[in-house]
C-alpha cells in the first residue's frame, strides 16, 4: 500500500500568482504544494511591470527588482508613449510616477525567479501536469477536499496527492474551474498577434509605446534581451490573417510607429495568437477552491495590470485561506470578501477600459472600436 503525500493546499500553476501565494502560505505555515509542468515556451507574452510592483514585491520578502533578478533580464521603462485618439504622441515621463517607473524585463526569467523563492522557502515543486482530480473525505478537514491525480513525470513526483484546498492559478486557460464545470464570463472576443524579432543593436528607445488604429492597437517595447516585442491586438479574423503573412504585420506596424530603428526583419518571423479578451469565473472562490492570477480575472492588456493583480491576487488569495484555515466559523464571510476584492477590480478595470476606448473617436465606426464601445 503507497502513501499519499497530503497537504493544505495544492496550488495547479508556478506562474506569479502561484508562486506568490504559495510564498505566503508556506510563510503562514500551510503545508503547500506547487505544480506545474513548465511547458513554456522561449519566449512569453507580459514583458512590463508598473513601479507599484514594489510594494507587492516587498510583502513577498522581495528588496526590490535587483534583489530577484540578475541586471541583464530587466531595464527600466523611462516613459509611457502613446498615440491615441489622435496622431500627436503623447509622453508620460517615468518621473511623474509617485510608484516610481516601471520595467521592461525578461518574463521567463521573472516567473523562474519567483519560482525560485517558492522553493527556497520550503514548498514542494511538482513538475508535472494534473491529468484528474476528484471529491476526497480523507482530508481530515470542513472540505470535501481533492484526491488528485498526476501525470508519470521524469522528476520523480508522486502518482497523487491529496489536499483540503485546490489553488487555480493556471491562467486564462483556468483548467481547474473549467474542469469543475464552473461557469466564466467573456467580454468581447479581442485577440493579439505577437512576435520577437531582433532590435538594431544601437536602438535607443527606453519607452513603452502604443499607438491605436483603424483595427486594432499596437504595442511595442524594447526587452533587455535585445529582442522586440511587438503585439497587436484586433479582432480574431484579423489575427488570423496577420498571423500567416509576417511581411504584412511589419509592414504595418513600421507605419504605425515612427521608431528611431524601423524592424527590417529579412527572415520569416513567428507570429503567435492569443487570447486577449476579458474573461473571469462567476465565483472566485468557494469552500476547497479559489481562483488567482488571470484565472480569477483575465484583464484587457491596454490596462498593464497582469503581472501586478497576479501578485495582488495571490497575496489576497494567499490571506484568505489561512483565514479559512484557523477560523473555519469565518470561512464564508472571509470567502466572500475575496470574492468581493476581485468583483471591485474588475469593476474598476471596466469603467477605465470604457474610457479608453470610447477616448479614442476618429475609428467609432470600425468594427474592433464599436466592438470595444
Amino acid at each position: 500500500m503507497f502513501s499519499v503525500p497530503q497537504y493544505d493546499v495544492v496550488v495547479a500553476g508556478a506562474g506569479p500568482a502561484g508562486s506568490a501565494v504559495a510564498i505566503m502560505l508556506r510563510r503562514a505555515g500551510v503545508r503547500v504544494c506547487l505544480v506545474d509542468a513548465l511547458r513554456t515556451e522561449g519566449l512569453k507574452v507580459g514583458e512590463s511591470l508598473p513601479g507599484a510592483i514594489r510594494r507587492l514585491l516587498y510583502a513577498l520578502g522581495i528588496n526590490g527588482i535587483d534583489d530577484l533578478l540578475p541586471k541583464n533580464h530587466y531595464r527600466a521603462c523611462v516613459a509611457n508613449v502613446s498615440a491615441w485618439g489622435s496622431e500627436q504622441w503623447t509622453y508620460q515621463d517615468a518621473l511623474t510616477n509617485p510608484e516610481g517607473g516601471g520595467w521592461h524585463i525578461d518574463r521567463v526569467a521573472f516567473d523562474a525567479a519567483l519560482r525560485q523563492r517558492a522553493l527556497l522557502a520550503g514548498v514542494p515543486f511538482c513538475q508535472t501536469s494534473i491529468t484528474d482530480f476528484t471529491s476526497d473525505q480523507a482530508t481530515n478537514s470542513n472540505n470535501p477536499g481533492y484526491l488528485i491525480q498526476l501525470a508519470p513525470s521524469v522528476h520523480q513526483t508522486p502518482a497523487f496527492i491529496r489536499t483540503a484546498w485546490l489553488i487555480d492559478a493556471t491562467g486564462r486557460r483556468a483548467f481547474i474551474s473549467r474542469r469543475l464545470q464552473k461557469g466564466r464570463q467573456r467580454l468581447g472576443n479581442q485577440m493579439a498577434g505577437a512576435c520577437w524579432v531582433a532590435a538594431a543593436p544601437n536602438d535607443p528607445d527606453h519607452t513603452t509605446r502604443i499607438k491605436s488604429v483603424p483595427d486594432g492597437w499596437w504595442y511595442t517595447s524594447l526587452l533587455p534581451s535585445g529582442f522586440r516585442v511587438i503585439c497587436f491586438q484586433s479582432l480574431p479574423v484579423t489575427i488570423a490573417t496577420l498571423r500567416n503573412d509576417s511581411t504584412d504585420f511589419l509592414r504595418r506596424f513600421n507605419t504605425a510607429f515612427d521608431l528611431p530603428q524601423p524592424i527590417n526583419e529579412q527572415q520569416p518571423i513567428s507570429i503567435r495568437a492569443v487570447d486577449a479578451s476579458v474573461s473571469r469565473p462567476f465565483r472566485v472562490a468557494e469552500p476547497g477552491l479559489l481562483c488567482v492570477g488571470d484565472a480569477a480575472l483575465s484583464n484587457d492588456p491596454l490596462s498593464s495590470q497582469g503581472i501586478f493583480f497576479s501578485l495582488y491576487s495571490g497575496l489576497n488569495g494567499a490571506e484568505a485561506i489561512v483565514q479559512c484555515l484557523t477560523t473555519p466559523s469565518m470561512a464564508t464571510a472571509t470567502l466572500e470578501t475575496y470574492q468581493r476584492q476581485i468583483d471591485e477590480i474588475f469593476a474598476a478595470n471596466q469603467r477605465s477600459r470604457t474610457y479608453f476606448y470610447a477616448s479614442e473617436s476618429r475609428y467609432s465606426s470600425e468594427s474592433f472600436w464599436r466592438n470595444h464601445c
